[in-house]
């Protein structure tokens, strides 16, 4: 589109009346969640699942936030209260976990240990490289790389400034518009393997 006055720009960040997820990914489906939820789009919050979301399917992202804000509020879950949610918003959500297929609904409930530094797993848009390296990942299930992470997700309280953008590369590290480096940690590796990938010590925790 060309930007003309009044027209939809696919890429200015924001999901115009004109345009869909099928038009444009990069923008849509946008923020669809109170403040309170912390909502950043395109994007898959780290934690501790606390609720498995492929037995736990909610009906927009708006719902999949409430869920978080009651778990949290449930005296039973004090140890561990849900402070982040992840939703799928599309028939199929792609992910780096090629043993399940993630449909439509599902809504993950996650608990990270310190939720005013909030870690994520992907952020934004994929760069060329990440989707070259991982285009046949879902090929069992006739699924391609996004051009974006298939995802919404949030870490409740949380302001996001939603001018800045990110890229998640081929390597794990997440790159924002505004100068930021986050490397993904994986708990499944040891600590030494997490610092050479340039996962920061105070991000070594859930």
């Amino acid at each position: 589109q060309d930007g003309a006055a009044g027209d939809a720009v696919c890429g200015d960040g924001k999901c115009d009346a004109s345009e869909t997820l099928a038009s444009c990914f990069a923008d849509c489906p946008g923020v669809s969640t109170p403040p309170t939820c912390g909502e950043e789009p395109h994007s898959d919050p780290q934690g501790n699942a606390v609720v498995d979301g492929r037995g736990h399917k909610k009906a927009s992202a708006a719902e999949c936030c409430e869920a978080c804000a009651a778990h949290a509020a449930n005296p039973r879950n004090a140890k561990r209260p849900c402070n982040s949610w992840v939703f799928c918003y599309m028939p199929v959500c792609w992910s780096l976990d090629t043993g399940n297929t993630h449909t439509f609904g599902e809504c993950w409930l996650k608990w990270q240990t310190d939720a005013s530094h909030p870690l994520y797993g992907q952020r934004g848009k994929y760069s060329a490289e990440f989707r070259k390296k991982h285009w046949s990942a879902h090929r069992h299930n006739n699924l391609t790389v996004p051009t974006h992470v298939p995802w919404a997700g949030g870490v409740l309280g949380a302001r996001v400034d939603l001018s800045v953008t990110w890229e998640t590369g081929a390597d794990g590290s997440m790159r924002s518009s505004a100068g930021d480096v986050m490397v993904d940690y994986r708990p499944w590796e040891s600590r030494e393997q997490n610092l050479k990938r340039g996962v920061k010590p105070e991000q070594m925790k859930f």
